[in-house]
């Protein structure tokens, strides 16, 4: 490592090592799969693993959500890079729990979009991001904090990336080199590499492997192909930096061009090519004068309202075809139950029947029509609940994360999982005074 950029890292290290050791709040990692995350995870791994097993006290928990519609390769490199984490965290003792947050399936892309007919996201009605991506990570802090009174969340914002990000960190407050949540206030959220750029981001993942084994060669590659061209290290202002790659969800209507995802299609990742067609369907969906949004908003006033039921309709049966053409499971079971529910009661309501009379037809398989059945789920969730003395938001939560073992064919790290679960349930259950 370049003499420099080993005294900045050195620096940065010893601050999380004293915090580490100095201060006894547990600690939360947002991780998003991006090289900053990737980085600020490995230094906080380092961190962990350079102490003492006797003073590994410290409760850590790595946090990254899945919104369900993220960029396939992007979806792989994390769910494999979490497997590593957890792996790691398990033989080394070092108490770091990794958590993959989902949405809950009533707040999901599909059953907002085709259920409920909202219109896909534009920046003025940017709905997706709290349901999907804030909301989740907030639940499980808010559950986490009700037992460890305050927390540090550490994250990999640099103040590099945009004068926008720039000018929001500087003014905010520092309290002993840490800031205020601006909505979580009994967290305080630390920067470790606020000042870096990106060109000192990319010398150390490219020249120190990952805690969890591995390079980050991978992730390097990853930059390159959906910047469209080489990632370099730079050196002199004449050479480009792969700095302003972005990668979100494959059906973002946000922005006018996703170029990671086109990036990625130009690299022969050809499952790009059927998703760019999609999203490009999404924002004429959402354009008012094709015809597919109802001309009255939800209050009566007039105006582009929801997607009309027909909209919904051609929506799922796309949907449903692009899955089958990629291979890739886009909607669940779940969501689909929901959608016929919010279909009934709809301005112009369907008959219950439609959307298993879509599955039907695109699969050549049965699906019930009958979306009493989610109905039935939840009971059969609130009595187990009630019979095991647990709450049923935490017999879901244990559901949820059976379900995500099972997607992925592995089975370590499972019970510490359900036992971390359950552990949640029971703190919650003591009155604060007796904590």
């Amino acid at each position: 490592m370049l003499p420099i950029m080993a005294s900045v890292y050195k620096e940065i290290l010893e601050s999380l090592r004293r915090l580490y050791l100095e201060d006894a709040r547990p600690w939360l990692v947002g991780f998003s799969g991006g090289k900053d995350s990737t980085m600020v995870a490995s230094l906080i791994f380092e961190v962990a693993s350079a102490t003492a097993p006797d003073n590994r006290k410290k409760p850590i928990a790595v946090l990254c959500t899945d919104t369900r519609v993220e960029i396939p390769a992007v979806a792989e490199g994390i769910e494999a890079n979490l497997d590593r984490m957890r792996r790691r965290s398990q033989q080394d003792n070092l108490n770091i729990e990794v958590q993959l947050l989902r949405p809950p399936p009533e707040q999901s892309f599909w059953v907002n979009i085709i259920g409920r007919g909202y219109p896909p996201p534009r920046p003025t009605f940017r709905w997706c991001t709290q349901r999907m991506k804030i909301d989740p990570v907030t639940t499980f802090v808010r559950q986490r904090i009700g037992h460890w009174g305050e927390a540090i969340l550490h994250l990999g914002a640099r103040r590099a990336e945009s004068s926008t990000r720039a000018q929001t960190m500087a003014g905010r407050e520092i309290r002993n080199g840490l800031r205020r949540h601006p909505d979580l206030p009994r967290v305080w959220v630390s920067n470790p590499i606020e000042f870096l750029t990106t060109e000192e981001v990319w010398a150390y993942l490219l020249q120190k492997p990952n805690p969890w084994d591995g390079d980050n060669r991978s992730l390097y590659k990853l930059y390159a192909s959906a910047s469209n061209g080489e990632c370099p290290i730079q050196i002199d202002t004449s050479t480009p930096s792969c700095g302003n790659s972005r990668f979100g969800c494959w059906t973002c209507t946000v922005v006018e061009r996703d170029k990671a995802s086109e990036g990625l299609l130009a690299s022969g990742d050809e499952r790009m090519e059927h998703l760019i067609a999609f999203r490009e369907t999404l924002q004429k969906y959402r354009d008012p004068t094709n015809g597919k949004r109802d001309m009255k908003r939800v209050n009566g006033a007039d105006g582009p309202g929801p997607l009309t039921i027909e909209a919904r309709r051609e929506l799922l049966k796309k949907l449903l075809a692009l899955q089958e053409e990629i291979n890739l499971q886009l909607i669940a079971p779940e969501e689909l139950l929901l959608i016929q529910q919010m279909w009934n009661a709809a301005r112009d309501p369907d008959d219950g029947r439609g959307v298993a009379r879509i599955v039907n037809m695109q699969r050549g398989t049965t699906m019930s029509a009958d979306h009493r059945e989610l109905g039935r789920l939840r009971e059969l969730e609130q009595t187990v609940a009630k019979e095991k003395r647990i709450d049923a938001d935490t017999l879901r939560r244990m559901l949820a994360k059976v379900e995500e073992y099972s997607e992925s064919q592995r089975a370590r790290g499972l019970p510490d999982d359900l036992l971390n679960i359950l552990k949640d349930d029971a703190d919650a259950q003591v009155p604060k005074a007796e904590r």
